[in-house]
């Protein structure tokens, strides 16, 4: 058996292992919902003998590709707290759900013109907000429940997710400013 990298109290299992189950199948429902709005607009794109990209959508790509590199990064991290959440599950308790449950994508459209452009660009935004305010629902606790483990893996995680969640909501009503 291969050692554990996040050492969760056995009480606290199955409640670690539900939020990080909720904050990955959000994390993986934005990045469906970033490939999926991707691959339209830049069929569009072709369709529109625009194959050529100026240096603005190079830049607008890689800021887009930075931040989605973060999230995966996260993404990883919270599959192996879900595995090892998992492994230390109090003996005849089981976590029957999928660990990570598939979003239905949005209806994009088969033509290209400035409705449908618009129709996908608001598409897009109300996705990916969608996803990533759904993602926090699961991680700030979680991020709670971790930074009281006696475990410094899940203490420095719960702090990555801390910043995530801040981040994505902005800091709370009482906050200290930065």
């Amino acid at each position: 058996m291969s050692a554990l990298r996040f050492a969760v109290p056995p009480d606290q299992a199955l409640l670690t292992l539900a939020d990080a189950s909720g904050g990955l199948s959000a994390l993986f429902a934005f990045d469906a919902v970033m490939r999926h709005h991707t691959e339209w607009l830049t069929d569009a794109a072709q369709a529109l003998g625009r194959d050529d990209e100026d240096d603005e959508m190079k830049d607008a790509r890689a800021t887009a590709n930075a931040q989605t590199e973060t999230i995966r990064a996260l993404r990883t991290e919270l599959a192996e707290l879900a595995a090892d959440a998992e492994a230390q599950l109090p003996e005849g308790i089981s976590y029957d759900l999928p660990i990570v449950t598939e979003t239905p994508l949005p209806f994009l459209p088969e033509t290209v013109g400035p409705r449908e452009l618009l129709h996908v660009e608001k598409s897009f935004k109300r996705g990916i907000a969608a996803q990533l305010l759904t993602a926090t629902e699961s991680l700030g606790p979680l991020a709670e429940r971790l930074s009281g483990f006696d475990d410094e893996e899940c203490r420095a995680l719960a702090a990555r997710v801390a910043a995530f969640v801040v981040a994505v909501r902005g800091a709370g009503p009482g906050s200290a400013p930065s």
